[in-house]
């Protein structure tokens, strides 16, 4: 199963992708829709909401008045950590009724469309972002929502901005022109990476580690750090600490294409080992995992921190990758030597 977040700003066209990718034969979980659900006439999640909040954020019919409790819990963080508190459990749990559903192999997406705000992006195995020029968005906002070009700009202006997007963005779908345009982007991401990334999870395949080397990418970092914050999340307490390490992790150094990720666990075992898996890390070897994005391989290597000597090898790895990052002449003038020094075991 491969779990992919979806978001993207206001008016940048995620509902088309979701479209998309239900065509596809993907199972979309919309956070909104649930949202809604879970607080709709005769819910325990309404009843409890009133209870908290009062009978004034009901409207004539009985239903949730959203403005009006927005008017309550808007710049008081305490009442919206209150209400937080009732929605998220039942969201929760509403996602997770309805991933369990879903097959084995299935590729599952979650529209969430304040991923990025919440920082969200290490709970899914890709993060997709689809984006469109401010000038693009504001023009689809006020002829098909009606808003007013002042509306559409305030609402945009709250949400996360391109660099935040960029650094949380696994996949970044622009949509500047035609839906057709976007369709055939998203087409694309279906038979290129989500399918075989969804059959290597399934199968517990590992894709290829490249060995030819290239220029260092300008996303390189940011990469990495996107799995390494997934390696941490799905590890939980018994991580005790993830370093991008290796060829890649040193700047300007040419290096093949491929994150090297060392994980100090405290006993780590098969309970580590499989969420690692699911989380789309296949088991490579003892301690060892590699990844089943056919877009981005990676290595990564799990020590026991509670063993000395296994904790002094962790160490020593970090250390040789500091020496490297101090050294940027060197880095330049022996690269060979450079790369030798800090690959991974």
């Amino acid at each position: 199963m491969l779990r992919l977040g979806l978001t993207g700003g206001i008016g940048a066209g995620k509902s088309t992708v979701a479209e998309t990718l239900t065509e596809l034969g993907a199972v979309v979980i919309d956070a909104d829709r649930i949202a809604r659900e879970v607080v709709e006439p005769g819910t325990e999640g309404l009843a409890e909401v009133v209870a908290a909040f009062g009978e004034d954020v009901l409207d004539a019919d009985g239903a949730l008045d959203r403005p009006a409790l927005g008017q309550i819990v808007f710049g008081d963080d305490a009442r919206r950590q209150q209400l937080n508190g009732i929605l998220h459990p039942r969201i929760g749990a509403r996602t997770a009724e309805i991933a369990a559903e879903a097959a084995d192999d299935a590729v599952i997406v979650h529209d969430v469309p304040l991923l990025v705000e919440n920082g969200m992006g290490a709970a899914f195995a890709l993060v997709v972002v689809v984006d469109a020029p401010v000038d693009v968005r504001v023009a689809r906002l006020v002829d098909t929502r009606g808003m007013t070009v002042e509306d559409a700009r305030a609402r945009m202006a709250a949400q996360a901005d391109d660099e935040a997007r960029r650094a949380a963005a696994d996949v970044w779908l622009e949509n500047a022109g035609a839906a057709g345009a976007l369709r055939e982007q998203v087409e694309r991401l279906w038979h290129e990476r989500l399918v075989p990334f969804a059959e290597n999870v399934e199968l517990g395949k590992a894709v290829p580690v490249p060995t030819g080397i290239v220029p260092p990418a300008e996303d390189r970092e940011q990469a990495g750090r996107r799995l390494a914050a997934r390696l941490a999340a799905s590890g939980g307490d018994t991580v005790r600490r993830v370093e991008l390490v290796g060829p890649g992790a040193i700047p300007g150094l040419p290096a093949p294409d491929v994150v090297d990720v060392l994980v100090e666990a405290d006993k780590p075992g098969d309970d580590l080992a499989a969420a690692f898996e699911a989380a789309g890390f296949p088991r490579t070897g003892p301690g060892r995992h590699g990844s089943a994005d056919p877009a981005r391989p990676a290595r990564v290597l799990v020590l026991d921190g509670k063993r000395r000597r296994e904790a002094k090898q962790a160490q020593a790895i970090v250390d040789a990758r500091e020496r490297a990052r101090r050294d940027p002449d060197r880095v330049a003038a022996d690269p060979d030597a450079v790369r030798a020094e800090v690959a991974l075991p």
